[in-house]
C-alpha cells in the first residue's frame, strides 16, 4: 500500500510541476510580445517624427510634393523594424502638388501645411511577423 501512496504523490507533484512549468512560458512570452509591442509604438513615434522632417526638408519650388517613403531598422537580436508612412492629403496655401499627391487648398496661411499621413510599423521576431500598427495623424511639419 505505500508504494502505491509514493507513486500517486510523485504523479501529482510532477502533473503540478507540468502547469506551473507552462504558465511561465505563457507568461514569459506575453513578457517578450509586449516588449516587442512597445519597442514598435516607440518606433512608430520616431518615423512620425523623420517623415516630418522630410517633408520640412522636401523641395516644393517645383511643385511636388513629398509622398512617403519606407523606412528600415537593422536587425538586432533577432527583432527587426520596419515602416511605411503614406502621404494621404495635403492642406496647403497657395501651392499645388503636382505628382498625384491628394492635396487640398485653403484660404488661412495660419493652417499652411497640414498633413495626414498613415503610418504602418511591422515587428518581426526570427522572421515572423508579431506585432502591426497602423496609424493615421494630422500633423503639422
Amino acid at each position: 500500500m505505500g508504494i502505491w501512496q509514493a507513486i500517486m504523490m510523485i504523479l501529482l507533484i510532477s502533473g503540478l510541476m507540468l502547469v506551473v512549468l507552462k504558465y511561465a512560458s505563457i507568461s514569459a512570452k506575453h513578457t517578450a510580445d509586449s516588449y516587442v509591442k512597445e519597442q514598435a509604438e516607440l518606433y512608430l513615434n520616431s518615423v512620425i517624427e523623420k517623415a516630418l522632417l522630410d517633408i520640412s526638408n522636401f523641395d516644393r519650388s517645383n511643385g511636388k510634393c513629398y509622398s512617403g517613403d519606407n523606412y528600415n531598422e537593422p536587425k538586432d537580436r533577432g527583432k527587426e523594424f520596419t515602416a511605411s508612412v503614406k502621404i494621404e492629403k495635403y492642406y496647403l496655401y497657395n501651392e499645388t502638388c503636382n505628382n498625384n499627391v491628394d492635396y487640398t487648398p485653403i484660404t488661412t496661411s495660419e493652417s499652411h501645411g497640414m498633413v495626414i499621413m498613415q503610418v504602418e510599423v511591422n515587428a518581426t521576431v526570427d522572421g515572423v511577423l508579431t506585432t502591426r500598427l497602423l496609424r493615421r495623424t494630422l500633423q503639422r511639419p
